[in-house]
């Protein structure tokens, strides 16, 4: 829904399409201004490109952000590929309009290939049993299908031991009516391990160096994610996945310096009650807050059952008239109480940033992740459905 029908509810997250578009902008912009090593290794099969082609990973609802409209956004501006958890999520993108390519970045069950061939979805493989279902079901209806194989190249999660990978590969291109468009990894150090997503990578490139020997060229080899694609400039394969970085936040704080991004989701909402509390009293469940002195406190119709986590208790702030105003007392299944003492003419109705901006001030999701003890994606990720999306568009 649009920003102008925000007035209708008390507690909304803020969409700004514009930021992401910008953020996609300046991720293209930085993979074709670096100095890149890009396969191909000239072999016939493979697309040569001068820069490697972009993913948009969309998954989680677009990490809270709506993905049906992040989508739509992104497939005006001539994306090609989307990345999707499950089927699902690439069915609801075929019946919202998305007609390009969808990657299912989780593997499947034998048991959905029907859905996924119907679909046109694009599966990630990593069982026999799986390509031996998606060959025998593109076979009865005479079209083949195309996957993406997953190979482990420490991880330690989804996909084929890279060790393995080249006679699970070899098994799979045996299957005639299964085309293998894509082999990738994940890197789970990129942030904090350089030599060994280093190795990562140079196992990648042996696996498909070895494969492109034999004349068995697979199409898209990708790795990098939004750390992967930030921080490691010398060697990309020709896809990269990006993901919180479409959003405007970073996998890691340090990574700021090199691109710059705008976060693209506020939480607002409005204060519903005041009143005065006098020194000594409590405040919320355990009276884990007492009042060192008399204060004015405001109420928030936001709570845990929102995505706003009880760990945040009298530690967070939110945002009135552009000042910091302390959380009071323990978060609730739907309301927040803070300190409303230093804004001038408080009044009921106003509204108070949860998350985001106000006038110079700055609620940012690496700060709600460090008081919660966890990451930006969750904070992100966990906002609820019940917060209505609106969109700046």
């Amino acid at each position: 829904m649009s920003l102008r029908q925000a007035h209708h509810y008390l507690s909304w997250v803020e969409v700004d399409l514009k930021a992401i578009r910008n953020n996609y902008q300046q991720i293209r912009k930085m993979v074709q201004e670096r100095q890149v090593e890009l396969l191909p290794y000239p072999a016939k099969g493979r697309k040569a490109a001068r820069f490697p082609e972009v993913l948009t990973v969309i998954k989680a609802d677009a990490y809270g952000h709506g993905m049906i409209q992040v989508a739509q956004m992104l497939n005006r501006m001539s994306v090609e590929f989307f990345g999707v958890s499950d089927i699902p999520e690439g069915i609801l993108l075929r019946k919202n309009g998305i007609k390009k390519k969808i990657l299912l970045l989780e593997t499947s069950l034998p048991s959905q290939v029907k859905d996924i061939v119907d679909y046109n979805l694009i599966p990630t493989v990593c069982t026999l049993s799986l390509a031996s279902s998606l060959n025998t079901y593109a076979k009865k209806i005479g079209r083949p299908v195309d996957v993406h194989i997953k190979v482990d190249t420490g991880m330690g999660r989804l996909g084929v031991w890279h060790r393995g990978a080249e006679g699970f590969i070899k098994d799979v291109m045996r299957l005639k009516n299964l085309s293998v468009k894509g082999l990738y990894t994940h890197f789970p150090l990129a942030d904090s391990n350089p030599d060994y997503t280093v190795t990562q990578v140079t196992q990648m490139h042996e696996l498909v160096k070895t494969l492109d020997r034999q004349g068995l060229v697979v199409p898209y080899v990708h790795a990098a994610n939004s750390a992967g694609l930030i921080d490691y400039q010398a060697v990309i394969f020709n896809l990269v996945r990006p993901g919180i970085m479409l959003y405007g936040l970073y996998p890691d704080i340090r990574l700021a310096q090199k691109v710059k991004l705008q976060p693209a989701m506020s939480v607002k909402t409005r204060i519903i009650f005041i009143k005065t509390v006098l020194k000594g009293q409590g405040i919320s469940y355990g009276h884990t807050f007492v009042a060192p002195c008399d204060l004015v406190a405001a109420v928030l119709p936001i709570g845990y059952s929102d995505g706003y986590f009880r760990s945040l208790s009298n530690k967070s702030s939110v945002l009135v008239n552009g000042q910091r105003c302390p959380l009071l007392g323990r978060v609730t299944m739907d309301q927040i109480v803070v300190d409303v003492s230093r804004v001038p003419g408080v009044k009921i109705g106003q509204t108070a940033v949860i998350l985001g901006k106000q006038k110079q001030e700055e609620i940012a999701a690496d700060e709600l992740a460090g008081y919660a003890g966890t990451i930006n994606y969750e904070i992100l990720c966990s906002l609820g459905s019940r917060l209505p999306r609106v969109y700046k568009s």
